[in-house]
């Protein structure tokens, strides 16, 4: 009988430790939205995939909280896909989730009611499935209301909460810009509330920039290193990015970086003046230079186990770039380097025939941007690489199209 008794405790207490967190299903979707319908309740969908650091965070230390776990479990059908594997590559595409972690509310219907987007401490995550359950909360609702002209104060605080909750950087700067034009930036200017600061972005020469870097002590008693970080480098970096677009010769710019470097010093200088270099060049189309000074950096890190990324990097500023696009010279050359790269299968057969698809499909060569292609995703798949990832996915159905 005590047996049984030390039996009956053991179990209690480790079904009662099992029970804490989110409890997710192990079905497939549709079995989730008919679960969804019959119970009259919202999926709670985590999108994750295995590489994603935030994923792993609010896996490991944000569902298995007790006071999380019970929220969902109460008011929600939980479920978990991985983006790269099985259906969470269609659901990826159906639902257009293009960053990691995405946190969807979907009805039984399948229709996406709400979102989260990134990591977040346990009180977020539950003040951001509050607002799923309350239709006047939803995104897609004050996205209508704000729309159709509501600029009350107390709506537009609403708002950007809940367009930082989604990570859209744009809408926050512009939502933040007005309710500060409604008051005044010193009425922020702590550390409950210094986000709506940090979220509009102000520009460099700006009165309100001008303001925070008058009061930059007090900016960094308030806000997260980063946060600091960012609000002033942010603001100088695009400043001087189009001061390099612009500028009458290198020695002008450097000038301009120096001074901005007075007013706040960058722990990357010589970086910053590299990189706004190479701003400098494309902009007054000195493009053979950008580009021979380009190979000449990734030449010096031949002994470099990531040379090969170097290059890739290099293949894919040459593709975004429009004008560097456009010049054959330099995109012929840089097939050379891809081929050389691709015929070395113990370091460069993998990233060499990436770049050859990338290549070949930005001339229009279906043919040769398949056969490469087809290499790199079978010795990709050799060496244990993600063949699934969205930029891989993406890049097929391009050559497809040709």
């Amino acid at each position: 009988m005590k047996k049984v008794l030390v039996l009956l405790v053991a179990t209690f207490i480790c079904s009662g430790l099992f029970a804490q967190g989110i409890e997710f299903e192990r079905g497939t979707f549709n079995e989730a939205l008919a679960k969804a319908k019959k119970e009259n309740k919202l999926i709670f969908m985590d999108c994750y995939t295995s590489w994603c650091g935030p994923c792993k965070y609010l896996a490991k230390n944000i569902f298995p909280q007790k006071e999380v776990g019970d929220y969902f479990n109460q008011n929600f059908v939980n479920v978990k896909m991985d983006m790269e594997k099985g259906e969470g590559i269609a659901l990826c595409k159906k639902y257009g989730v293009s960053s990691f972690p995405t946190l969807l509310f979907i009805d039984a219907n399948g229709k996406v009611v709400h979102k989260l987007v990134g990591g977040m401490p346990a009180e977020d995550l539950i003040k951001g499935a509050k607002a799923a359950l309350n239709p006047e909360m939803r995104i897609g609702v004050l996205r209508t209301k704000y729309e159709s002209g509501n600029r009350d104060l107390k709506f537009l605080m609403t708002y950007l909460n809940a367009v930082k909750a989604i990570y859209d950087r744009e809408t926050m700067s512009i939502v933040a810009k007005e309710i500060i034009k409604k008051t005044s930036i010193e009425q922020y200017m702590n550390k409950e509330q210094f986000y709506v600061i940090s979220a509009s972005k102000f520009p460099y020469g700006s009165k309100e920039f001008s303001y925070l870097l008058a009061n930059k002590d007090k900016v960094k008693e308030i806000a997260e290193p980063y946060e600091y970080a960012t609000l002033f480098g942010s603001a100088y970096y695009a400043h001087l990015e189009q001061y390099a677009k612009e500028c009458k010769n290198l020695k002008e710019l450097n000038d301009e970086i120096d001074r901005c470097h007075k007013e706040f010093p960058n722990d990357n200088l010589e970086h910053t003046k590299n990189s706004l270099r190479y701003t400098y060049y494309i902009a007054n189309n000195q493009l053979q230079t950008w580009y021979d000074l380009k190979i000449k950096e990734a030449e010096a890190s031949k002994g470099n186990k990531g040379n090969v990324f170097s290059y890739h990097s290099i293949c894919d500023e040459i593709l975004r770039t429009e004008k560097l696009a456009a010049k054959k010279e330099i995109v012929d050359d840089f097939i050379k380097i891809a081929q050389t790269f691709a015929a070395d299968r113990e370091n460069g057969i993998i990233m060499g025939n990436l770049m050859l698809a990338k290549l070949y499909l930005h001339k229009k060569d279906k043919e040769k941007a398949t056969d490469a292609f087809d290499i790199f995703i079978a010795e990709n798949g050799k060496a244990g690489g993600n063949n699934t990832h969205p930029t891989v996915t993406r890049l097929k159905e391009a050559i497809d199209k040709l």
